[in-house]
């Protein structure tokens, strides 16, 4: 008479589907996690550009700093948003609305000089041409690194805000 158990061969069968099946739905939770971080990271970025962007009033001016405008806050992996203000700060023909000579310093360089060019730190994309003309905001995304340019293969998982607030996402989908 046999006894009523499992043998250990069933035991290793079904302890090895468990472990498939365990193994298969954390790798889908993990990719659902990194999905709704994203979301957020666009949600969040709308939202910060809703409260920089001049509501109808021309004369006023975006902030030098999101801490500026007490938007300072970190991305869904906990870094701070990155933002550069640009607006008046590009040479004619790439995004100067102006008639005047631009600044073409750095923010905080005092006009002469100082720090890199606003051209030279503005967000482009894969033909070199600034992505915004009045400012950048973004986030560096999971990996935590960031070129200028958007086809670096470290800016292709940035979260960011492009064609001046047209377009918010993944920069590897701009």
């Amino acid at each position: 008479m046999r006894s009523a158990g499992f043998t250990l061969i069933e035991i290793a069968v079904v302890l090895a589907i468990i472990g498939i099946l365990s193994s298969t739905a954390g790798v889908q939770y993990f990719k659902m996690l990194e999905r709704a971080r994203i979301a957020r990271a666009i949600v969040e970025l709308r939202a910060i550009a809703a409260d920089l962007d001049p509501m109808g009033d021309e004369n006023s001016k975006l902030p030098a700093s999101l801490a500026d405008a007490g938007l300072g806050r970190d991305d869904p992996w906990g870094r701070p948003y990155r933002y550069l203000l640009i607006q008046g700060a590009l040479p004619g023909g790439l995004g100067s609305t102006g008639g005047d000579l631009p600044q073409v310093a750095a923010q905080g360089g005092g006009g002469g000089g100082g720090g890199k060019p606003a051209i030279a730190l503005a967000r482009k994309d894969r033909f070199l041409v600034p992505i915004n003309s009045d400012y950048d905001l973004y986030s560096v995304g999971p990996d935590g690194e960031t070129k200028a340019t958007l086809n670096n293969p470290v800016s292709r998982d940035d979260i960011i805000r492009a064609a001046d607030g047209g377009f918010y996402g993944l920069a590897e989908n701009f």
